[in-house]
Parts: C-alpha cells; sequence; structure tokens
C-alpha cells in the first residue's frame, strides 16, 4: 500500500539535505541572519530550525539543509503544516523568514526564478 504522508508530516527528502559543507558567506539561511539584528537572529533561527526539521522529518537544521532545493511542493505542504501547527503570527512569522532565505538563495545565485 502506498500511503501519502498526513498533514503535519513529510516523509524525509534525503535530496534536500547539503551533501557537503557550505561556506557561510555562501549559505542563504546564515547570510540572512547575519543580516539580522541579535535580538531578531535567535527567534529566525529557531523558525528555520523548526522548518527544515518538519521538511525532513527531524534529520536537518538550519545549516544542513540545502534551501536551494526547495520547490514548490515543498513549500506549499509546509504552509499547511505550519497553519495547522502554530498560531497564525507564529506561522507568518515562518513563512517570512522562509521568504527571506529563498531570496539569499536567489541572490546568491544557487536557484534560479523559474
Amino acid at each position: 500500500m502506498n500511503e501519502s504522508p498526513e498533514i503535519g508530516e513529510i516523509t524525509v527528502v534525503n535530496s534536500l539535505a547539503l551533501t557537503a559543507p557550505t561556506p557561510l558567506t555562501e549559505h542563504p539561511a546564515a547570510v540572512y541572519l547575519a543580516a539580522l539584528s541579535p535580538g531578531s537572529r535567535s527567534a529566525m533561527r529557531q523558525s528555520l530550525n523548526a522548518i527544515a526539521k518538519i521538511l525532513t522529518s527531524n534529520e536537518c537544521d538550519a545549516l544542513t539543509l540545502n534551501w536551494a532545493e526547495l520547490r514548490y511542493k515543498h513549500t506549499a505542504l509546509l504552509r499547511c503544516i505550519l497553519m495547522e501547527k502554530y498560531a497564525p503570527a507564529t506561522a507568518n512569522k515562518m513563512l517570512s523568514a522562509l521568504r527571506r532565505v529563498l531570496k539569499e538563495a536567489l541572490r546568491l545565485e544557487l536557484m534560479d526564478a523559474r
């Protein structure tokens, strides 16, 4: 039987894990976090870690996830999970962090705007 994951869980996607260490100056999450004030950095790091864990069933954190490999199917399902699991303000904060990291991935030329 082929069962699909229920809302709230995503099957581990090995392709989302970084295969080699990335310099922090070329890592979209690290670049985004470095641009934040110290007070915001901690909260957004927690948000990105939570997103990475959801996307990989606790296999990755913000610095071991390959953000450039995320596709619409990942972000659409993630949005549903966040809206179900967190208060609206928290889910929106997390989605904002995700958007900024993906924007940094574009700026770092790790992905294109397809």
